[in-house]
């Protein structure tokens, strides 16, 4: 038995064992040698030591072959698949539906680098077919002068593919016409990279090791409506901002400003994930202020920060992209200030508390006060949004009509944010009145015990988040995903129990009218979600 056993990374699974295999098979497999970050060969601070042990130069290159194997089926089957389209053309596009529609709140790539990349890697085969010439163009995109390049190399392809596979899942085909055709080519490609590189991608993380893999988890869910992988992708990512310390300033104290702007928006998003998962349950979260070991002094803002985003000289556009961080940061408080109300709901009545909590009424009363004043601050949250305010940044000042096109398009994408503000106040309003109806504390949202009201307020909210989902254009709920889908199957669901549980007739009828619109509108996302609730309606 040696001192130094290898990892073998095979696509299922990983094992430990003595000697990696000889022979063809170190082709396919991916083999990393467990250690320290001061041992590893991929540390920088081993390369030197490295360079006297030819088979760690030997491990390397294997790497490296992996990727170029990966990398060429690739390219191989997009151009079987969709021939009348560069690979690069449909990164691209996959690239301005990105910034357009899913990026929803601010991006987790920097725009210019991301287009960079697919000049880079996806180039066009050789019409003659020959493998070995193939091969030998592809493995020039590899090309790295020192072992940090090389990682480099792996992160910037892998993030490529990863966010095309995340678009390609959630943007309708209207968008996208061959999603179904480049999206799961585009996620394997993505994942069997990420495993060549991901021991050391989660000892050394940056930008890219969050970005990846919650673009993974959005891919995932969006495409096979299953949460399990998702869940696991993105609890992944927020273990690693954990271990990051990104929670605390401090941690992006010298950084480069592109790499800062990056890490910062990575972790709210990341974290305002968590929030809604405290708010809407379903899986655990990571992100959560007790387990921090500093405190909490992340800012919302760098005072560096850069823009992610291409805009031309004339064009408003990093004044919108800021506009674009504040828009989303204040639906980052409506999640959090919702699950701080759930939560104490939970705690006060004895939900959530490991031990039955007794306390007098008089601070039962003040704990009930605090909670309905920041449930009050929830609900008047709606102080002018970024998209309709950032509309007086559109005047004349731009010299042309194309500067002025350029403009429309970041307005449109606030306008795509705002529709995330909507569903979120609305859903939220319900979200925390069957909270309050559960914990049987309904004086926290203002209302009494009586059931009659009770539904009838349920139905109203849902009618609320009913309207607000036919107000805004129907692609923004496409692009919404499964997490919009989710909501209205979570309303829905609240509507088929007033429906069973309700005696008035006038009651159970609108209800279910509410929750037949609802299902309506799952059918028209052709949503995964929509066979669960269908068949709990037995329609």
């Amino acid at each position: 038995m040696t001192d130094r056993p290898g990892l073998l990374l095979t696509s299922k699974q990983a094992f430990i064992l003595e000697d990696p295999p000889e022979g063809d098979q170190a082709q396919t497999e991916t083999y990393l040698i467990t250690g320290s970050a001061t041992t590893s060969p991929l540390s920088a601070a081993a390369v030197g030591n490295a360079a006297a042990e030819s088979p760690f130069f030997e491990l390397l290159a294997s790497q490296t072959e992996t990727a170029i194997t990966i990398h060429l089926g690739l390219l191989t089957t997009l151009l079987v698949a969709v021939p009348s389209l560069p690979a690069a053309a449909i990164a691209n596009k996959c690239i301005d539906l990105y910034t357009r529609y899913v990026l929803g709140a601010f991006p987790l790539c920097h725009e210019a680098t991301i287009r960079a990349t697919a000049s880079r890697f996806l180039i066009p085969l050789s019409a003659s077919e020959n493998h070995a010439e193939n091969r030998a163009l592809v493995s020039l995109c590899f090309l790295a002068d020192s072992e940090h390049e090389r990682i480099g190399a792996f992160r910037s392809i892998t993030l490529l593919t990863a966010l095309c596979a995340a678009v390609s899942c959630v943007v309708p085909e209207t968008l996208l016409p061959s999603k179904h055709i480049v999206a799961p080519l585009f996620l394997r490609a993505s994942r069997e990279t990420l495993r060549i590189y991901e021991d050391y991608d989660l000892e050394h993380p940056d930008s890219s090791s969050l970005g990846i893999r919650h673009f993974f988890s959005s891919a995932i869910q969006s495409a096979t409506g299953l949460y399990g992988a998702a869940f696991h992708f993105l609890n992944q990512a927020g273990l690693v901002a954990m271990k990051m310390r990104l929670y605390d300033e401090r941690s992006l104290k010298g950084l480069d400003p592109v790499e800062e702007t990056l890490l910062r928006n990575t972790f709210w998003q990341l974290y305002v994930c968590d929030q809604t998962a405290l708010v809407m349950k379903g899986r655990p979260v990571v992100i959560h202020e007790p387990l921090f070991e500093t405190e909490f002094t992340v800012q919302t803002h760098s005072q560096t920060a850069v823009p992610l985003l291409l805009h031309d000289e004339y064009s408003n556009g990093i004044r919108l992209e800021e506009s674009l961080s504040t828009g989303f940061h204040i639906i980052c408080r409506l999640w959090t200030m919702a699950a701080r109300v759930i939560r104490g709901m939970e705690l006060l009545s004895g939900k959530k508390a490991p031990d039955a909590v007794i306390i007098d009424m008089e601070r039962r009363s003040d704990a009930v006060a605090r909670l309905s004043a920041v449930y009050f601050e929830v609900i008047t949250l709606s102080s002018e949004l970024p998209a309709t305010s950032a509309a007086g940044l559109l005047d004349d000042s731009s010299p042309n009509s194309y500067h002025r096109d350029a403009d429309q398009h970041l307005l449109e994408i606030l306008q795509r944010q705002r529709t995330s503000y909507l569903l979120t106040l609305y859903s939220i309003k319900a979200f925390v009145l069957n909270t309050a109806i559960h914990c049987n504390m309904p004086e926290v949202v203002g209302m009494n015990a009586e059931p009659m009201t009770l539904f009838m307020k349920q139905i109203e909210l849902a009618n609320d988040f009913l309207h607000s989902l036919e107000s805004v254009p129907f692609v923004h709920l496409q692009t919404e995903g499964e997490h919009c889908s989710e909501k209205i199957r979570r309303i829905g669901s609240v509507l088929l129990k007033i429906t069973h549980d309700a005696t008035d007739e006038v009651v159970k009828t609108r209800a279910n009218q509410c929750a037949e619109r609802l299902v309506d509108m799952l059918a028209r996302l052709n949503s995964k979600a929509s066979d669960i609730l269908v068949q709990q309606m037995d329609l």
